[in-house]
């Protein structure tokens, strides 16, 4: 099974549509089996740009279940954006960084919901198991939506809506996935320590997913026999191997300065193999 990885494209507008034309046409001369992408599509929760979004995968015989796995990330549902272009966007960035459970939780049934108008079979939220000719594929929702947006501590502030989260539920869900075919596990947040972003001297931006949570992942991972994780948020992009799990980091989807990079995973019997395609590869 050869699968292509993309994550955090960040779109924000018109021109941002047109790079993943390209990159998804990029993509399409490698001839991968299959395409997964772990969320932040969107740089903001926008409707009319995820509908453009959807007819761009449409015009490339991508909505198809056995072509393309997706999940939702962070910045799909918020309404703050993380890549600024204008001064509208830094005042976006400053008061809107939270978003009262409520409205994400809408958000969320609104993207999968104009997925499924035009492929109900791409319409499922995680978690969901998909059989694919040669593997299996597994995607959990490690999205938060807290109430308390701000931690505050002795010298700084942490913001906590970047946070990860792996529920019990899908923790005892993923563990009972077993079965012969290899499988592949899609999250949003990279199941590792890493550490906060920094803004000044007092402000931290939790990436990570909680030291418990990651313990219920990996030891539910180990259970089902996990051979790939793939994951973003972390905008950086890497293999690497916990537990005897790879793990696949691809971050960098959308960003201009690392060539828009989409990863090739070669998933075959124990092994897995990975090669970095960037714009100019």
């Amino acid at each position: 099974m050869v699968l292509a990885h993309l994550s955090d494209l960040h779109l924000r507008d018109a021109r941002d549509a047109i790079a993943l034309e390209r990159q998804l046409d990029r993509v399409a001369a490698l001839a991968p089996e299959h395409l997964a992408i772990t969320g932040d599509i969107l740089d903001r929760w926008n409707g009319p740009l995820l509908e453009r979004v959807i007819a761009i995968f449409a015009d490339r015989d991508l909505l198809e279940p056995q072509r393309l796995t997706l999940i939702h990330g962070n910045h799909d549902l918020a309404s703050s954006g993380g890549h600024p272009r204008s001064r509208r966007d830094l005042w976006r960035l400053a008061l809107r960084f939270w978003d009262p459970p409520p409205l994400l939780i809408n958000r969320r049934r609104r993207f999968y919901q104009a997925f499924a108008r035009r492929s109900p079979a791409l319409g499922n939220a995680p978690p969901f198991l998909k059989q694919l000719s040669g593997a299996r594929i597994a995607a959990l929702d490690t999205v938060t939506a807290p109430w308390t947006p701000i931690r505050p501590g002795r010298r700084t502030v942490s913001l906590l809506h970047g946070l990860g989260r792996v529920r019990q539920v899908d923790a005892h869900w993923l563990a009972n996935q077993t079965g012969a075919d290899p499988l592949v596990v899609l999250v949003h947040h990279y199941p590792l320590p890493v550490a906060p972003l920094a803004y000044g001297r007092r402000v931290r931006v939790r990436m990570d997913v909680p030291e418990e949570d990651r313990a219920r992942f990996w030891n539910a991972a180990e259970q089902a026999g996990v051979r790939l994780v793939l994951c973003g948020h972390v905008h950086r992009a890497r293999l690497e191997y916990h537990r005897g799990i790879a793990v696949g980091l691809n971050g960098q989807s959308g960003a201009d300065w690392a060539g828009r990079t989409a990863a090739l995973y070669k998933v075959q019997d124990g092994t897995v193999a990975v090669e970095m395609v960037s714009g100019s590869g």
